[in-house]
């Protein structure tokens, strides 16, 4: 073995030392963009495939690789840094203007993060402006965290009716109990809790992947011809075409009440009260 493939451990942690802190700077800069956290959980924000979440612990992981590396760097060059030290103590009675200089910067950053003033304060402004420039009246959440909240809670708090979201999310074959977290629910059908939300109240269909709800095969009234509604629903079909048709919804027996619902630019919850009136 020649010395080109010897193993060399204090090269190792040089690099290993290095590699982390650039990855620490990055992982920094990005999590300095980030959104805070209930818009970043509601429209389960990513960037660069991960989520703030896993930018955090990413961070944190090589935050604590960075502090050991860096600590065996200190052990494996000990006796020089302790030479150095003694032989500067020995031949100066005070302290370098380098000392004084580094100290004094490492001071007035700790005291402009705390009480922060100029460029410290518009450092910070700048990193609030980012933080909340990608909230989105669209994309707001009805109360802070929602995600985290029953759909019981949710509809309390939104003022809605805990029935009406679960029928909503089961016309889109989206099956779910009160007791539920809106959030655990979103995640088991490959949805934001934004997106979920918007179908709960009404306003957006389920994409067509998440169509089928947990173990239902698709049972959401959306997923059923018009046909086969009405005569779940114990409902006359001549009399339900004529109903949508007053109403100015064209419609025909083979079609799902979904397609009915997406070529009248309606919500799948619209025609079933239609049809519950009849």
């Amino acid at each position: 073995m020649n010395q080109y493939e010897k193993f060399r451990f204090r090269a190792f942690v040089s690099l290993l030392t290095t590699f982390s802190f650039i990855i620490l700077a990055v992982t920094g800069a990005i999590l300095y963009i980030t959104p805070p956290g209930r818009v970043a959980n509601w429209t389960n924000w990513t960037f660069g495939g991960l989520s703030k979440h896993q930018w955090i612990a990413v961070h944190i992981c090589f935050c604590t690789l960075f502090v050991i590396t860096s600590l065996l760097h200190i052990w494996l060059n000990f006796k020089p840094l302790i030479s150095y030290f003694f032989s500067k103590a020995k031949t100066a009675s005070v302290l370098r203007m380098e000392w004084i200089l580094a100290i004094a910067i490492c001071g007035i950053v700790w005291i402009g993060a705390l009480r922060p003033f100029i460029p410290f304060s518009s450092l910070l402004d700048l990193n609030t402006r980012i933080k909340f420039s990608w909230e989105k009246p669209k994309q707001k959440a009805p109360v802070p965290h929602a995600e985290l909240l029953t759909i019981k809670e949710l509809a309390k708090k939104s003022d809605m009716e805990a029935n009406t979201i679960i029928q909503n999310l089961k016309d889109e074959g989206i099956e779910a109990n009160i007791s539920d977290i809106f959030g655990s629910i979103a995640e088991q059908h490959n949805l934001s809790p934004n997106e979920l939300f918007s179908i709960a109240t009404g306003h957006q269909t389920a994409p067509a992947e998440n169509q089928h709800g947990r173990g239902q095969g698709g049972g959401g009234l959306g997923h059923k011809t018009l046909k086969q509604a009405c005569q779940e629903m114990g409902i006359d079909f001549e009399k339900a075409i004529k109903a949508l048709k007053a109403a100015d919804i064209e419609a025909a027996a083979n079609m799902r009440i979904r397609e009915i619902a997406d070529q009248n630019n309606m919500h799948t919850s619209q025609i079933r009260k239609i049809l519950e009136n009849l």
